[in-house]
């Protein structure tokens, strides 16, 4: 997975190029980082209570959100955990789920460093 590029900007600036303003964007890495953390208690919960069926929905409205940002490693974990849930295999999870906090602060960095507050 470390082959993947943190952040594919090319989402945002599109945004941007369609007229949206840069508040909007900075809106948007706000919203990333105040939502996202709740996300990812709700994933660790559905994970550690062993509940595929919510893991599976956790991971997959994750993967949606963060594909949306252009988080391409980040939201290539998030897929990996859908998948495995919708497998049924949840004993390969807990190694993924350990990857999370860093793919989270990973992928703030990146949003910051590329769409700075101007």
């Amino acid at each position: 997975m470390n082959d993947l590029p943190v952040l594919d900007p090319q989402p945002l600036r599109d945004l941007l190029d369609l007229g949206a303003s840069p508040a909007l964007v900075q809106e948007l890495v706000t919203l990333f980082q105040d939502d996202v953390p709740a996300r990812l208690t709700l994933l660790q919960r559905a994970l550690c209570a062993q509940d595929a069926q919510q893991t599976m929905m956790e991971a997959h409205q994750l993967k949606g959100a963060l594909s949306n940002l252009g988080l391409v490693r980040f939201a290539e974990l998030a897929s990996r955990i859908e998948a495995q849930a919708r497998q049924g295999h949840l004993e390969h999870l807990p190694v993924l789920a350990d990857a999370l906090p860093g793919a989270y602060g990973e992928a703030l960095t990146a949003l910051r460093s590329t769409f700075p507050e101007g």
